[in-house]
């Protein structure tokens, strides 16, 4: 999961990445609450890129779980630990009621995956 330098997104390219996640994810990816704040998976102090596939639509209150739960946001997906590329590192991803674990990319879609996949990818056996 670990890779080469990405060179950091342009302000108009995180001013795109901010749309294409606010149209991606209307809802909390989590809770499916209205009201998201879009949110890095990998912080920005940890070398985290404003690009789709390293942000997520969080309601205020998941926001909140995930800053005071790390290490639960760590399985989830809800945040990418520092060593690993968030197109890499699972999600899980609440859809009309049912999760699922999801890839992100960074034109603004997501993969379905397995959890089979989903324990390889976080336990570095794939990618």
């Amino acid at each position: 999961m670990i890779g080469p330098k990405t060179p950091k997104p342009s302000k108009a390219e995180e001013r795109e990445a901010y749309r294409i996640v606010t149209e991606r994810d209307p809802v909390c990816v989590w809770c499916e609450a209205r009201g998201i704040q879009r949110d890095h998976r990998k912080n920005r102090s940890q070398g985290g890129l404003t690009t789709p596939s390293n942000l997520q639509g969080l309601c205020l209150a998941c926001h909140q779980i995930k800053t005071e739960h790390p290490a639960i946001a760590l399985t989830v997906g809800l945040s990418v630990p520092s060593y690993a590329r968030p197109e890499l590192w699972p999600a899980l991803r609440l859809k009309a009621g049912r999760v699922r674990f999801v890839l992100y990319d960074d034109e603004g879609g997501f993969e379905p995956i397995t959890a089979a996949t989903a324990r390889l990818l976080t336990e570095g056996q794939v990618g």
